[in-house]
């Protein structure tokens, strides 16, 4: 017997529950990126030159790690 088609507006659970699952990762990815933002801007407010060359550090260190994975 064929499956029925689905109706407008209905999904299946599986999916809806993927879905879901999508945007609680995004939505907290979204607020550490904020909260990241956040930091740099308050330390360029602040004109710590520390923390600016620490944070600044920490992002070249993942981007040299990035690349060396990568290449």
């Amino acid at each position: 017997m064929p499956m029925p088609k689905s109706f407008p507006g209905k999904t299946k659970p599986v999916a809806s529950r993927f879905g879901s699952v999508i945007a609680n990762v995004m939505s907290i990815g979204a607020r550490a990126l904020g909260y990241i933002i956040y930091g740099v801007l308050l330390m360029i407010y602040r004109r710590d030159p520390r923390m600016i060359a620490l944070f600044g550090g920490v992002f070249a260190l993942i981007g040299l790690g990035i690349w060396l994975l990568l290449r």
